[in-house]
Order: structure tokens, then C-alpha cells, then sequence
């Protein structure tokens, strides 16, 4: 699976192997990683140096990396994809999309709603993580295109919105 990665001002191209091993930005790296509090710290050992990595918030994502506090982020490559294609307003018309595999777990709106920018949509819960889907403006909700309880693959349609005025 390849991500796109930020932290603090790089950005990296991150292509991850089913075996363990990765490239970043074309170069293999070796690096093992050793979780130290579930879903919350790591140990990782890169190039023989020791990193110690610690998530202080989700929403936005924010590490401590050797003390020091940025800010993170990491897409797959579909949801990246996905997220550029509903990104661009087609006369106003939005498609919100999956951004990665996952269970629906809550629908916050119904059709017909009008929504401000950046209200929850809808809660995805991937990787043992809940993750808020927001409108990226303020709109009406034309079509839900599935319902709470879904389990839904990266880059599939949610919901279809028209910007309100």
C-alpha cells in the first residue's frame, strides 16, 4: 500500500510491502517498530537510531517524535485519489468518499439536511480508530448511499452533496 505522509513540513511518499519491508520516496528502508502502549506509542528503530513516537491527538494528528510536538498526517493512495476527485466542485456537487476501508459506524445527517462547513457527516471506524467525516462546505445533503452499519471500502461514495448559498 502506498501513503502519502506530512510530518511537521516534509512530505514523504511511504510504499509499505505486505512483508514488513518499505520504500520511502524510492529508497528501501529498514526500520522495525515495537508498540509500547496500544494504539498510542512505539518505539521505532530506523537506520539504527531509536525514535520513540507518541500520538497526543487524532483529529488533527499530532505526534511527539523525540519530544518534539508536529503535526502528521497519512492517506492511502486510493483515498488520496478519491479525496481529489470529490475535492473539485462540479457545479457545487460534492461526493464524499471513504478514505480508507472501514465499518460505518454512525450517519449524523439524513437527506434533505443543510449542513454548515466542516459539521460531522459521518463517523468511519478503520483500524480501531473512529474517524469524523466533515462537510467540506456548507451544503444541502441530496443522497446518503449508505446507511450505519455499512462496511465500506476506500473510495467508496457515502453521500452526495449541493452547496447551499
Amino acid at each position: 500500500m502506498i501513503y502519502e505522509v506530512s510530518v511537521g513540513d516534509r512530505r514523504l511518499r511511504v510504499d509499505v510491502a505486505l512483508d514488513g519491508r518499505f520504500l520511502v520516496d524510492d529508497a528501501v528502508v529498514a526500520a522495525e517498530t515495537v508498540e509500547i502502549a496500544r494504539g498510542l506509542q512505539w518505539s521505532v528503530h530506523i537506520a539504527g537510531r531509536s525514535h520513540e513516537v507518541t500520538i497526543l491527538t487524532r483529529e488533527p494528528l499530532r505526534l511527539l517524535v523525540d519530544g518534539i510536538e508536529t503535526e502528521a498526517s497519512a492517506v492511502d493512495e486510493r483515498a488520496a485519489a478519491a479525496a481529489r476527485g470529490s475535492s473539485a466542485a462540479r457545479g457545487g456537487r460534492h461526493e464524499v468518499r471513504a478514505p480508507m476501508p472501514g465499518l460505518l459506524k454512525t450517519v449524523h445527517v439524513a437527506e434533505g439536511d443543510l449542513v454548515e462547513r466542516d459539521a460531522p457527516l459521518m463517523t468511519l471506524e478503520a483500524m480501531k480508530m473512529e474517524n469524523e467525516l466533515l462537510a467540506p462546505a456548507r451544503s444541502r445533503v441530496v443522497r446518503l448511499a449508505v446507511g450505519a452499519g455499512t462496511k465500506v471500502e476506500g473510495g467508496a461514495m457515502l453521500a452526495v452533496l449541493e452547496e447551499a448559498d
